[in-house]
């Protein structure tokens, strides 16, 4: 009975650790996180929308802030177009808005935020002039989604994870972005994650989103 009780008190501190771990959830420190991809393309238009949360204090400074929602709009024309405003019409479950687009001249791609977040089974289309794009949800197709690319991301940085305490506090910030085409670079989906600590250490993930595949950890 004595040896069952020692042998008690000695699983006892790792029972404790593997709790503490448990507890820990890295969604709880995500300072931006893309949830779904909507995309379509025809017609020498590229357009794109991206929905999740992020800071509303937006800095990538190792601390997490409050967030917010956000579906971010994207408009690529395949001939580079110099107007700094394009006017396009959303057409959301039915439902018609007119929102205005402003140029990124770094990479010619019009842009803007609706404030809030589309839901993932919506029916989204963007008209352009008198083209007319049909956006899917391809984040239902991933083998991965967020929530399983966190896990990953988690399980590869558990270290680096581990060096962002301070005093029993995690004091860091993730970020998990969708890598996509660029200028036909490549014709697939990554999951890109990026761990900030505080003290300005940055880590990163790349997972393929369509295999589930981990393709590049940056230590």
């Amino acid at each position: 009975m004595k040896k069952i009780f020692a042998f008690a008190l000695l699983l006892l501190p790792l029972m404790l650790v593997g709790c503490g771990e448990k507890k820990f959830k890295l969604d709880d420190y995500m300072s931006e996180i893309t949830t779904t991809y909507f995309h379509g393309q025809g017609q020498g238009v590229d357009a794109s929308v991206s929905v999740g949360r992020r800071e509303i204090d937006y800095k990538v400074d190792g601390k997490h802030g409050q967030t917010c929602d956000f579906s971010l709009v994207e408009v690529k024309f395949a001939n580079i177009r110099e107007e700094s405003l394009l006017q396009v019409e959303l057409i959301i479950d039915g439902q018609s808005q007119d929102f205005t687009l402003e140029l990124n001249p770094v990479n010619h791609i019009y842009m803007g935020d609706l404030g809030y977040a589309i839901s993932a089974d919506s029916s989204v289309a963007i008209v352009v002039g008198e083209k007319k794009i049909e956006l899917e949800n391809l984040t239902n197709n991933f083998a991965v989604d967020a929530e399983q690319a966190l896990e990953k991301a988690r399980v590869a940085l558990i270290d680096q994870i581990a060096s962002c305490y301070r005093e029993g506090q995690f004091c860091g910030e993730g970020y998990l972005k969708l890598l996509h085409e660029e200028g036909g670079l490549f014709d697939q989906l990554f999951w890109s994650f990026r761990l900030v600590c505080e003290q300005g250490v940055k880590y990163d993930v790349v997972i393929n989103a369509q295999t589930g595949e981990i393709v590049g950890v940056n230590l």
